[in-house]
């Protein structure tokens, strides 16, 4: 019996998610080197553009949701763990303005990014610590003098 499915449609159970895992290493490449279209990046799976959105809506996904995770992906990563202005964050991101990227972070997250950024620390490096008002103070006098 001749089979229903079309040639380009994958075989079910066959390389299912990997073209997502694909999908998302170069988006996060591309993303931040030019602008991403989902028939750009379709061509450089050589496929149509239909037939790439057919293969994510398999896996319950859209371009534009995949896309989107990987900007917030970066978005976290520069947010909380660089010194970078948001504005150029939302340059590298390839947004038009600052406002732009604050309300699709403030859509992803909850939180704009600057209340993001004072919340949560940075990984590998821990920000300045506040006094604690339940220990006393010492005084350990000049360091620099003492001998080791």
């Amino acid at each position: 019996m001749p089979s229903t499915r079309r040639p380009e449609e994958p075989r079910p159970g066959i390389g299912l998610g990997s073209l997502t895992d694909d999908l998302r290493r170069v988006l996060r490449t591309k993303l931040l080197t030019e602008p991403c279209s989902a028939a750009t990046i379709a061509r450089l799976f050589s496929m149509h553009r239909r037939t790439l959105h057919r293969h994510l809506r398999l896996e319950g996904l859209a371009f534009r949701q995949v896309a989107d995770d990987i900007r917030f992906e970066i978005a976290r990563e520069l947010v909380g763990n660089t010194d970078m202005a948001l504005g150029q964050i939302a340059a590298v991101l390839r947004y038009s303005e600052l406002s732009a990227f604050t309300r699709a972070f403030r859509r992803w997250s909850g939180q704009t990014p600057s209340v993001w950024r004072s919340t949560h620390p940075r990984a590998g490096k821990s920000r300045p610590h506040r006094k604690s008002d339940n220990r006393p103070e010492q005084d350990h006098g000049d360091l620099s003098s003492r001998s080791p």
